[in-house]
């Protein structure tokens, strides 16, 4: 990246996307400050702190290790230098909706097992046991796993090298040589994940399984396109990780990813500014105008946005300077907000993995629920975080550190008359499919849903993650990290290329740069 060392850029949100860009920008010579509109660092990758107990509020899995080692590494920086990794074993637990507690097994399906009823699996780190799992669900299946895993790989490999690493946010980047060799592959996969996988799994908990991290994409097996099937490379074969700090000392999550990429931000010289939201920002003849709501004034050079992509149009600036009408975004898919509880529970959940996911037999509804006739799910798939199972630092002595995530719809109705309805029902959901009573053991408890995202992050119909993969809304069909509307403002985060979610934000972070320095 060319030299910026006599330019001032001012980064509107500390999120991932905001901090990656600031690092480049930064590491380029640019005068950087990043105004974050709440009390820390992180966007919603923030930390929560009750009585000794301590919540990643937002992202808890480290998924993708390669995407942070190259973000590192352009700074001749390596993770560990900051960080170790622990690899989780399982990855993740699963509990399917279609027997009673009672009739739980006493450990969990783990490669084959004429015995087991598979209500219950653990989805291993190693890859041999996971194909004797899947064959003894459904006869084949192993070898289809096999079969998916390296289409997959091969998917995720031409996604990343074209179309992920190199930004192609505008047409003219895809009139190139590689990029028309890897089109093949690109126009087999706009159908839907469901009907790709259903080309290799008949078994609907199979189906379930090779489709679960689209939750992470914000969307569903209907409406995210089969291209997306390289998360299963991501899962399988790249592994689930919990980072902990380098020195052993405090508690782990990703709030330690924050921390370090916090830390190399200000060794190259990065000024944060916490607790300063802004409310307008404008392009003046020799300068931008930046204004916070405290009346704080910034005359940087260029801006890059890391806040809600339609917020920071439709509410901080001038209508002229805006790219997209009200229509425009009217007309987007919102990936799901989420109805959260943080809650820290006196004893062990022994039942619990680190990561564990209830799913109904059917989750069709479910998705409906989110994307065709939102409402509180009646039936909801939702995932339990115990990071106290592998990290003692984040829970008292005697206690565990758990948190629910259920998605909804964005824009519900949020109440806390909804919210203490919803409350029972999962709470009697998990004791019913998992064994785990937890109502008369909750000690401290928060409860986070639709207008905490709005209230905190200025989040668009309080989605938890942006926009949604949908065929509509990939790869340059998304909102630029340029604007076509004012000359020197960028974009960075889960509303523009290349997506959702902590790696794909942090890859986020490094194009709106390229682009600022491109353009320069």
């Amino acid at each position: 990246m060319q030299s910026l060392s006599d330019l001032q850029v001012v980064v509107v949100g500390g999120g991932i996307g905001g901090l990656s860009s600031a690092c480049y920008l930064a590491d380029a010579g640019a005068d950087v400050t990043v105004l974050e509109k709440n009390e820390q660092l992180g966007g919603r990758a923030s930390r929560l702190e009750r009585e000794g107990f301590v919540f990643d509020m937002g992202p808890s899995w480290y998924l993708m290790p390669d995407v942070f080692e190259r973000f590192f590494e352009h700074f001749d920086r390596e993770p560990e230098e900051f960080y170790e990794l622990e690899r989780l074993d399982p990855h993740y637990r699963i509990f399917y909706k279609d027997g009673e507690a009672s009739s739980l097994p006493d450990a969990p399906s783990r490669g084959s097992s004429d015995s087991q009823d598979h209500r219950v699996i653990d989805i291993s780190p190693d890859r041999a046991e996971n194909r004797e799992l899947f064959e003894s669900i459904e006869p084949g299946a192993g070898e289809a796993f096999e079969e998916y895993l390296a289409t997959s790989e091969t998917h995720y490999r031409t996604a990343m090298e074209q179309f992920v690493y190199e930004d192609r946010s505008r047409l003219r980047d895809w009139i190139d040589l590689d990029v028309m060799r890897a089109a093949p592959i690109g126009f087999q996969l706009l159908g839907s994940m469901q009907g790709h996988v259903e080309d290799y799994f008949q078994n609907p908990k199979l189906q379930q399984i090779m489709q679960y991290t689209l939750v992470f994409l914000g969307g569903s097996p209907e409406n995210t396109p089969a291209l997306y099937n390289m998360m299963s490379h991501v899962d399988f074969n790249l592994g689930v990780y919990y980072p902990v700090p380098k020195d052993g000392d405090g508690p782990g999550g990703v709030g330690v990813v924050v921390d370090a990429i916090a830390e190399l931000a200000e060794e190259l010289g990065v000024t944060f500014e916490t607790d300063s939201e802004v409310d307008e920002i404008t392009r003046r003849k020799d300068a931008f105008h930046v204004e916070t709501v405290d009346g704080d004034i910034y005359r940087p050079d260029r801006v890059v946005v890391n806040a809600d992509y339609r917020h920071a149009e439709q509410e901080l600036m001038p209508e002229h300077e805006r790219q997209y009408d009200a229509d425009y975004w009217e007309g987007r898919t919102y990936a799901p907000s989420a109805f959260l509880m943080y809650l820290g529970v006196e004893g062990d959940v022994e039942e619990l993995a680190h990561h564990t996911l209830v799913l109904p037999e059917d989750w069709d509804p479910h998705f409906e629920q989110i994307f065709d006739r939102p409402a509180w799910p009646d039936d909801p798939a939702y995932y339990l975080c115990v990071p106290s199972k592998t990290d003692d630092a984040v829970a008292p002595e005697g206690h565990s550190n758990l948190f629910v995530l259920v998605p909804l719809a964005p824009g519900l109705r949020d109440t806390e008359a909804l919210r203490e309805r919803y409350r029972e029902e999962i709470l009697e959901d998990v004791a019913a499919n998992t064994g785990v009573d937890l109502r008369n053991r909750i000690v401290v408890e928060e409860t986070f849903a639709v207008d905490d995202f709005v209230d905190r992050y200025n989040a668009t119909e309080g989605t938890a993650l942006g926009l949604a993969h949908t065929l509509r809304q990939t790869a340059l069909l998304r909102p630029n990290n340029r604007s076509s509307a004012v000359d020197g403002l960028y974009f960075t985060g889960s509303f523009t290329t290349p997506g959702i979610g902590v790696p794909m934000t942090l890859i986020s972070g490094e194009h709106a740069a390229q682009a600022l320095a491109e353009d320069r």
